[in-house]
């Protein structure tokens, strides 16, 4: 099977240190902390900042929050795992999106720091992902976007999405919390489809 696995949320910790940076910077700016608890995501509407506050912020940072990201629990093994039972695998992230001075070079260098496998790696612009996968022949793809699973299976390609706090009321898509779950669903899939086949 061809594997494709976003980068932010789904490999790496990215809304968990992204909450961290901006809660210290919360703390110079005024202080006020959380206003929200459940806002449409941590750059909208989760502080009091405006939004040339938090677009300040965000972009004078990003590249360095990116670069400090680390993997989740068990990604790289279970990446592994799926390249040694004979599966390709497909990074395919939004990183070709303005907001980054080099992402093909930054993230194949954080890639290269974990040692996280790949057959090939995949820059897109915002929600552009459902004709690469499409393109690219993509049998299951795992994202954290409600926008881009929703792009995605509109072009015919199965779409885990990776369980956030922004996207847990969405149904829509069969959800995975873990990499031990990724596994399992994927290894399911791939005996269905040669049972199929057989027949």
């Amino acid at each position: 099977m061809r594997i494709g696995i976003d980068i932010d949320n789904c490999i790496s910790n990215f809304d968990d240190v992204l909450l961290e940076e901006y809660l210290k910077h919360d703390k110079e700016l005024r202080n006020t902390g959380i206003i929200n608890e459940k806002p449409y995501y941590l750059t909208v509407g989760m502080f009091d900042w405006s939004k040339e506050e938090n677009d300040e912020f965000y972009y004078n940072n990003i590249q360095r929050i990116a670069m400090s990201l680390k993997p989740l629990k068990d990604s790289k093994e279970i990446i592994d795992k799926l390249k040694d039972d004979g599966n390709e695998i497909y990074i395919i992230s939004s990183r070709d999106n303005g907001e980054y001075i080099n992402p093909e070079e930054m993230t194949r260098e954080w890639l290269n720091k974990y040692e996280i496998y790949y057959d090939k790696l995949i820059l897109t612009g915002k929600y552009e992902k459902g004709p690469v996968c499409k393109e690219n022949k993509i049998d299951i793809m795992i994202d954290d976007s409600i926008k881009n699973c929703e792009d995605i299976e509109a072009n015919g390609v199965k779409c885990f999405i990776m369980n956030t706090r922004y996207n847990k009321q969405e149904t829509r898509f069969e959800r995975v919390k873990e990499w031990d779950e990724i596994y399992s669903k994927i290894s399911k899939l791939y005996k269905k489809d040669n049972k199929m086949c057989k027949i």
